[in-house]
């Protein structure tokens, strides 16, 4: 089988190249500038220009031609297409990837909505993978696809809420009581929405209450599988991946750098823990 994805995965090439996984690119546009995510800029690089630039920046999904073009040489081969995607909430991505399956009546895609994205979407990227590569049949890994889209848990940390409330991520309240009050803002995805859901006031708070939540998953799981995904936070999330490491029964699946778009709706400076009890793996 074939796994295609979008690069809001935020996937370094490495896995897609391990897994034999292809990615599909969304758009950046900042001020009048235009690249494909991850293609055509580092995102190291990115986040210099974006904390630099006065424009906002802008994201365009793929077009369902896009689609057809990657889809297009497996259907010739018989090959089933597991096509997995950020949320359809947040992006018209998943709509692009199911309408270019409309165009192969009868070929065997299934196109999956993630209800994730960045290290969400990763990580059921790569333990799809991880399925495919033991030998799985294809119905039981899209199976297990879907499954996962509810049962993982992703929490997220902006330094600001203003490119979330200018992206439509969040409400202009919402942004304007977190600004007011120089929070440390954690976030969740709720059914392929972001979502605030608390008001911390410090990085050290924020730090201890992503381990408090990855600590009380560990003991009502188990054991779970972690994912991470940071911009321009290294020393913070390197510090804070030691600590949840240390969790019993935890254990990483990826590490990885938030991508241009993913970057462009929660800013730089912003970070994503996302797990699963290892008993849904």
């Amino acid at each position: 089988m074939k796994i295609i994805t979008d690069s809001t995965a935020d996937l370094p090439a490495e896995s897609y190249e391990k897994h034999d996984i292809g990615v599909v690119p969304l758009t950046l546009h900042l001020g009048d500038r235009t690249w494909r995510d991850f293609f055509d800029i580092d995102p190291d690089e990115y986040y210099v220009l974006l904390r630099e630039s006065k424009d906002f920046p802008t994201t365009s999904q793929p077009s369902p031609q896009a689609f057809i073009d990657a889809f297009a040489p497996f259907v010739e081969k018989g090959e089933p297409i597991l096509s997995l995607h950020i949320s359809s909430k947040l992006s018209g991505t998943y709509q692009s990837a199911s309408l270019a399956k409309n165009h192969f009546p009868g070929a065997p895609i299934e196109v999956i909505d993630s209800l994730q994205v960045s290290g969400g979407l990763g990580i059921i990227v790569l333990l799809s993978a991880e399925k495919a590569r033991a030998g799985v049949p294809f119905e039981e890994v899209a199976a297990f696809a879907r499954g996962l889209t509810s049962r993982l848990q992703t929490y997220m940390s902006v330094d600001s809420l203003d490119y979330l409330h200018r992206g439509g991520r969040i409400s202009k309240a919402q942004a304007f009581v977190g600004g007011l009050m120089k929070i440390k803002p954690l976030l969740k995805m709720i059914e392929g929405e972001i979502r605030p859901i608390e008001k911390i006031r410090t990085s050290g708070r924020l730090s201890n209450r992503f381990v408090e939540l990855v600590e009380k998953a560990a003991r009502d799981e188990g054991r779970l599988r972690l994912s991470v995904a940071e911009t321009d936070n290294h020393d913070f999330v390197a510090g804070l991946l030691e600590r949840l490491l240390q969790v019993p029964g935890v254990s990483l699946v990826h590490r990885c750098k938030i991508g241009g778009v993913t970057t462009s709706h929660g800013g730089p400076g912003s970070l994503l823990v996302t797990f699963v009890g290892e008993r849904s793996v």
